[in-house]
């Protein structure tokens, strides 16, 4: 066990403007894909050919380079700071999605929303102040990711084969699962980072990149395949609570990471801060979920149909 030592003001103040940046390009992507997934038929989900369908829309073409934007910030981010910080902020992807898609599309946004937003905020922001995040290892051991890896295989497994034999939940298991691989490929991400850090082919006889295309693939379909079953609320939900946990629980685990909270009064602020981050992502995925139903269909960027 590495000893607890403080990330320096100024790499916590770069890892946190830079998932704050990635956080937003994630909640445009959101914001310009899900509409253009719903629109495909459901027997399409789940197979690579779902991905090419959907390559062929324009708008949601426009969502995936705001993605890759997402992705060049987050490893940005992960370079200098930890997954404890990083994660939770990416997860306010659905707060700015929320009011993005309410601006691109003329949407109204309800008051409950408006209390959620707040309520979210304020447990993010109480979390990273309590957290005090400790720099851990930049990659982790092989026996530690043959245990995790095993363990994230069968969660995204159980979650495909509950999702294909439960249609009424199906949303959500999918949302899970991307979640979950989303997570994973955040500390993937990370050591992806330190071996380009030492030069730009450094990363090619090391397992990581490669797995991290792999989980960001499969990850991406589950989250689109998600999408096309029209459960925002459930989807969202899904995803934006598994990525963050997934993320800071294998910080833990298997780099080292710490949490440096202490005394009651502080565990207690820490347990109210996750209990209002876990409602605010349920009640702003219903809230997103209500203004794309009741709303009229989106302002098209040229689709070409």
């Amino acid at each position: 066990m590495l000893l607890a030592v403080e990330l320096p003001a100024r790499q916590l103040a770069l890892a946190v403007v830079c998932s704050i940046a990635a956080a937003f390009s994630y909640a445009l992507s959101n914001v310009l894909q899900q509409h253009e997934a719903e629109q495909l038929p459901a027997d399409e989900s789940m197979h690579l050919r779902f991905l090419g369908a959907l390559a062929r829309r324009p708008r949601w073409l426009a969502g995936m380079g705001a993605d890759v934007g997402g992705f060049v910030f987050e490893a940005l981010a992960l370079g200098v700071g930890t997954l404890v910080i990083v994660e939770p902020i990416l997860a306010t992807s659905l707060l700015l999605s929320l009011f993005l898609g309410a601006a691109i599309n003329k949407r109204s946004i309800s008051g409950l929303a408006w209390i959620a937003a707040a309520v979210f905020a304020i447990g993010v922001a109480t979390f990273l102040e309590l957290v005090a995040p400790t720099k851990g290892v930049e990659v982790a051991s092989r026996h530690d990711w043959l245990i995790a890896g095993l363990c994230i295989s069968v969660f995204v497994l159980v979650c495909v084969m509950l999702a294909s034999t439960t249609r009424g939940k199906r949303a959500v298991f999918l949302g899970a699962g991307a979640g979950a691989l989303f997570g994973t490929s955040a500390l993937l991400t990370k050591a992806f980072v330190h071996y380009l850090s030492g030069g730009i082919f450094n990363w090619v006889p090391h397992w990581e990149p490669y797995a991290l295309a792999v989980s960001s693939i499969t990850g991406l379909l589950l989250a689109q395949s998600a999408f096309q079953t029209g459960s925002l609320a459930a989807a969202i939900s899904a995803e934006q609570l598994l990525q963050p946990l997934t993320g800071v629980a294998l910080g833990i685990g298997l780099l080292d990471e710490h949490i440096d909270v202490s005394g009651r009064a502080e565990v207690s602020l820490l347990i109210a801060a996750l209990i209002a981050m876990v409602w605010g992502v349920l009640a702003l995925a219903r809230a997103e979920q209500d203004v794309v139903e009741s709303d009229v269909p989106p302002i098209a960027i040229a689709d070409g149909s």
